[in-house]
């Protein structure tokens, strides 16, 4: 994935002090430090995942808990420098927390501690650094998710009566402090250190046993993910390649180019959208080889499909990118990009905040967790309307199509278009950060879309009388119905959410 950036001057990130061995290959192909340091441990560890599964398929969970944890500090050093340190103490800090706090206030303690120190690091990157580059931040944010789930999961199973946890706190409960080795092995395995996905402790555990992937009666030996991984590689490499061509000549910059801006609204927008389109592909690449790197070293296994009676290896998948680009309403395009970020948030905020706080307490952790830049609240706030009034559109309205299959395809293809439309202006003060920059989206386009937004969550159920829930089936009836051990179970089972877009989906679900 190329850049049009100056190559990154590490002596003005204090999160950011990588090996450069590989500079002079950076200077050659004109690809930052930065970039070509984490591409290339992706693509190594693909190789050595392959070479994990074979050749300790019968080892001891202490050497496979010792090789995974080896293995992930080299890379994450090659990466970061001594800015390790900074994982290390946030992960061992917490640590000493979970053997000498008691069980029942452990996720207080080290969900405060983790995401405080998080908080700090975003704090000083926002005040004394102005350039960008793929720091340890990214690393510390997906470790404080692991952290913070294996407190909670600590507190299911040694600080709470087991019949006040529900069917997904039973499964991920832990009974025992793990190991130091153990610990070390689930923050930093090198299957997702640098770019997660997050995971439960207990998933991780079975792993580490040779329990996470069952036998094939056929065949007397685990199912095979090679098959599964390399489709998941090649498309990884494609999206690459794709952004590599088409990055340069559609920057998310260009929205507000002068010359762009020239246009009428209609091409203006298109061109918006293509660029945001573009922009979501290194999400892609990096989310996509790093379920590839989980599966082809046998983590990630979620049992058979229903009809096939294949396996299933989706429960380290963090984005869908077809569902994403051409999910038919707002709902299923967001419930399908960082997804497991959701379901940290669920596990570890949703579940403990008791009252009517609890919505907010998840706002203001997946805000904080992103950073303090101002546009990420916008595309929050904004993200949080869009989800309500999708919602609401589509219980008033929906209903009304399904009658007719023609109806129902103009149905489902004005809700992709909308959709469409609907995440590029959200993602816009994502992508820009800064209050001005943010508000230039807006701007332009005189904030019709929130007032839309907001007539329709007010406004149409009096025009249109909207379905019973009751009424509501088949396969999207959870997005107005909700049962909370379910969703409890969908965010679980699905897989793995760094977008402002990703907290309002769930939070909207409740209401």
């Amino acid at each position: 994935m190329s850049s049009l950036n100056e190559d990154v001057d590490e002596s003005n990130h204090i999160f950011y002090d990588p090996v450069t061995l590989l500079r002079p290959v950076s200077r050659a192909i004109s690809m930052n430090l930065d970039q070509l340091n984490f591409v290339t441990v992706l693509l190594l560890s693909f190789g050595l995942g392959y070479w994990f599964r074979v050749q300790f398929c019968d080892a001891s969970r202490t050497t496979r808990a010792a090789v995974t944890t080896s293995v992930g500090l080299i890379f994450t050093y090659f990466c970061y420098g001594n800015a390790i340190a900074h994982l290390f103490i946030n992960g061992f800090g917490s640590y000493l927390l979970m053997v000498s706090v008691p069980p029942q206030h452990v996720h207080k303690s080290v969900f405060a501690f983790a995401m405080g120190y998080l908080v700090l690091i975003h704090s000083y990157r926002w005040m004394y650094q102005k350039t960008y580059c793929l720091d340890v931040t990214g690393s510390m944010m997906v470790a404080v998710g692991k952290i913070t789930l294996l407190a909670s999961a600590i507190t299911d199973g040694m600080g709470r009566d087991p019949k006040a946890l529900n069917s997904g706190q039973k499964r991920d409960a832990v009974k025992e402090v793990p190991s130091l080795l153990d610990f070390a092995s689930y923050m930093f395995n090198f299957q997702t250190v640098i770019v997660g996905p997050m995971n439960h402790y207990s998933t991780w555990s079975a792993f580490l046993e040779l329990k996470h992937v069952p036998k094939n009666e056929k065949t007397g030996k685990p199912y095979d993910p090679t098959s599964t991984a390399m489709k998941k590689f090649e498309a990884a490499i494609a999206f690459s390649v794709v952004y590599t061509i088409l990055g340069s000549y559609l920057p998310m910059s260009l929205t507000n180019d002068p010359s762009i801006n020239e246009y009428n609204l209609l091409i203006w927008w298109l061109i918006t959208v293509a660029a945001s389109t573009v922009h979501r592909l290194p999400y892609y690449f990096a989310w996509t080889i790093s379920d590839s790197i989980c599966n082809i070293s046998g983590f990630g296994y979620d049992g058979l499909a229903d009809e096939t009676l294949e396996p299933k290896w989706s429960r380290t998948t963090n984005v869908k990118p077809l569902l994403v680009e051409f999910g038919q309403n707002y709902k299923e395009m967001v419930d399908n990009w960082n997804i497991w970020t959701v379901a940290w948030l669920r596990r570890v905020v949703y579940e403990r905040v008791e009252g009517p706080y609890r919505t907010l307490a998840v706002y203001v952790t997946g805000a904080a967790w992103h950073g303090l830049a101002v546009g990420y609240y916008f595309s929050f706030l904004t993200s949080a309307l869009f989800t309500l009034s999708a919602a609401t559109f589509r219980r008033c309205m929906r209903h009304r199509f399904l009658g007719n299959s023609m109806h129902k395809l103009m149905y489902d293809i004005f809700g992709m278009l909308v959709s469409k439309f609907a995440i590029g202006y959200i993602h816009w003060p994502f992508y820009v950060m800064h209050f001005w920059p943010s508000l230039f989206m807006y701007r332009k386009l005189l904030m019709i879309p929130h007032f839309i937004a907001l007539f329709i969550y007010l406004y149409l159920p009096q025009i249109f009388s909207p379905q019973p829930k009751s009424k509501i089936t088949g396969p999207n009836a959870s997005a107005t119905s909700v049962n909370t051990d379910r969703i409890s179970e969908i965010s679980q089972r699905s897989s793995s959410r760094t977008s402002a877009i990703d907290v309002s989906t769930r939070t909207a679900l409740e209401k």
